[in-house]
């Protein structure tokens, strides 16, 4: 297999064995992260069934997120019943059952600090993030569902800003988009309903640089920044490994074991089966699995907009395109900003126009790509924006 810098190399084994995991309700009502205190969705009871359920919860949380180094349980009880002792007991046994949930006893402190007059009794939690390691990632920008953590069923929303370190997983729900920005520079659109994991990312002397990504479910896509001479960039579904530099390509891991490869910039070699195939820019190529890969195909140009180009509407208005040869289908995105990284709405059309659904009060760009009968996407259109002003 050709190892220039300027290669990519897919090597395909069988089919994903992903199994969809229920994930579990909040015992806590909700929880969330939040400048060094944990946010619970009702109030934390200083004792009882459903706080040790809470707990244990949050010692999941807790192990999932290896950048928080400690932990300290506040038990804010009313003066009468903190002067005697049973405030500090009560977030003693709240540590316990953290620790009893795994969480390292040395990272668990208590404490019974005064309570506000009139406030009920309760737990609360503030913790401590150091990272052990540096971050490998941070989250660009996201919309709709997006998730992380250490494994699947341990996933807890994450906003824009958060750092992801080493092994931890990201996920995206239906209509939800998540952009990565990279240690090296990189880029990373994740879709909606793809999974993927997030591997060392080192940066060396001499401007080398080696990046791992792995797509478990889904499609990203990626702007590999420039790296010297040996670097390595590495995109790997289950079974394959990809390696790319200075390429911009999309990669799609199918549920029934298909891998799908873009390439919009640069030159990609795709290998399956003991075989390889170059797909240069502009042209894609898939393998099934327990086959070679097959040859490249043109991907389809951008479409032409016909409109709207601009202007202010009462109502969102139709859009609308010239018909493009070879195209099976069409796909419209309508996004609030002109990168189109988050808060990105994905319509498909038979036919070259769509009356969008509405109302969509503000400013919103658009654009459009056409989809072959295999499901290859081709090139985006430019992108025009227009107006809702009821």
């Amino acid at each position: 297999m050709r190892t220039a810098p300027w290669m990519m190399a897919v090597m395909l084994a069988g089919p994903p064995a992903l199994a969809a995991q229920a994930q579990a309700q909040a015992p806590c009502g909700g929880l969330r992260f939040d400048n060094g205190r944990m946010v619970f969705g009702r109030p934390l009871a200083p004792q009882g069934a459903e706080t040790d359920a809470c707990l244990a919860h949050v010692a999941q949380a807790l192990l999932a997120r290896p950048a928080i180094r400690s932990v300290t349980v506040a038990a804010k009880l009313p003066d009468a019943d903190r002067l005697d002792g049973r405030g500090l007991a009560a977030a003693k046994r709240a540590a316990d059952v953290l620790v009893a949930a795994g969480v390292p006893r040395t990272r668990v402190s208590a404490m019974a600090p005064p309570s506000v007059e009139g406030e009920p009794a309760q737990l609360q939690l503030a913790y401590v993030e150091r990272p052990a390691q540096p971050a490998v990632a941070r989250l660009r920008a996201a919309s709709g569902a997006v998730e992380a953590g250490a494994t699947e069923a341990l996933l807890l929303a994450r906003t824009v800003g958060d750092s992801l370190y080493p092994g931890e997983l990201l996920r995206t729900g239906a209509d939800a988009r998540a952009e990565l920005a990279l240690a090296d520079g990189s880029m990373v659109r994740v879709v909606e309903n793809s999974l993927i994991k997030v591997g060392a990312i080192e940066l060396m002397a001499n401007l080398q640089r080696k990046v791992q990504l792995d797509l478990l479910r889904g499609t990203v896509e990626t702007d590999a920044a420039p790296g010297g001479a040996g670097s390595i960039f590495e995109v790997r579904t289950r079974g394959a490994v990809a390696g790319v530099r200075g390429t911009r390509f999309r990669v799609s891991a199918q549920d029934d074991g298909t891998s799908r490869l873009e390439t919009l910039e640069g030159n990609v070699a795709l290998s399956a089966e003991q075989a390889e195939v170059e797909v240069s820019g502009g042209h894609g190529s898939r393998a099934k699995p327990g086959s070679p890969p097959e040859p490249p195909r043109p991907l389809l140009p951008a479409p032409t907009l016909v409109g709207p180009r601009g202007g202010a509407f009462a109502t969102a208005p139709k859009v609308s395109w010239r018909t493009l040869e070879g195209a099976a289908t069409y796909r419209v995105e309508v996004a609030r900003t002109a990168d189109f990284a988050a808060s990105v709405q994905t319509y498909d059309s038979a036919s070259p126009e769509l009356a969008l659904p509405g109302p969509r009060q503000g400013k919103w760009f658009w654009r459009v790509m056409a989809v072959d009968g295999d499901g290859f996407v081709g090139f985006p259109s430019k992108i025009y924006a227009f107006d809702v002003q009821p």
